[in-house]
């Protein structure tokens, strides 16, 4: 019997297919944010008496990530600014108008990674870009690796949290601060956040 030209093709499609070892294709190492575990939260002066505490409950991201290769990272974050909350409506009605956030004008504070550096078997710094107010300016991340596990549908997922501080007053938001008194409000964020992902197909 005389096979058709198309009927060798499909069988040698065939045969390749079921000799391929199990787990030979290779993993993505695109990730995104598993929904609802990814948080960025700060703190800032009130006139030397407490901390104002305040989060941004809209955000996305996408990291590119190889455990084997973590210098090669990519990172990029995009936050809605009208999202802020600090659980006082005056206060957040205040702060995403045009003293601060400008969130009218400018819907989105992003990040986007430059360099990654490892400093430790589960440490290391994250460069990027933040963009605000239209202004871009570098801000560096000390980040911790957590964990990787498999979700119960069976996707590899991982947590990571990390630390940073920015001055507001590089991004030109001097309200109540010695270049626009009174001063009562910090110059300096500290900022925390954590974020888990999960691997995509």
């Amino acid at each position: 019997m005389t096979l058709h030209p198309r009927s060798w093709f499909l069988a040698a499609v065939a045969a390749a297919l079921l000799l391929t070892p199990v787990g030979a294709h290779a993993q993505s190492n695109r990730w995104l944010p598993y929904e609802g575990h990814m948080t960025v939260h700060f703190a800032i002066d009130h006139n030397g008496m407490s901390l104002t505490r305040g989060s941004f409950r809209e955000l996305t991201g996408e990291l590119i990530f190889d455990e084997a290769k973590p210098e090669a990272s990519q990172l990029t974050v995009q936050i809605e600014s009208a999202s802020l909350d600090t659980g006082h409506a005056f206060r957040d009605h205040a702060t995403r108008g045009p003293w601060f956030l400008d969130a009218v004008k400018y819907r989105y504070i992003t990040f986007k990674s430059t360099k990654v550096t490892k400093t430790g078997d589960k440490t290391g710094t994250v460069t990027g870009d933040l963009t605000m107010l239209g202004v871009t300016k570098p801000v560096t991340l000390k980040v911790t690796f957590n964990k990787k596990a498999k979700r119960p549908s069976g996707e590899d997922y991982i947590g990571f949290s990390a630390t940073a501080s920015l001055n507001r007053l590089d991004w030109g938001m001097t309200k109540f601060s010695a270049k626009s008194p009174p001063a009562i409000t910090g110059e300096v964020l500290d900022m925390e956040i954590s974020a888990e992902f999960v691997r995509q197909k």
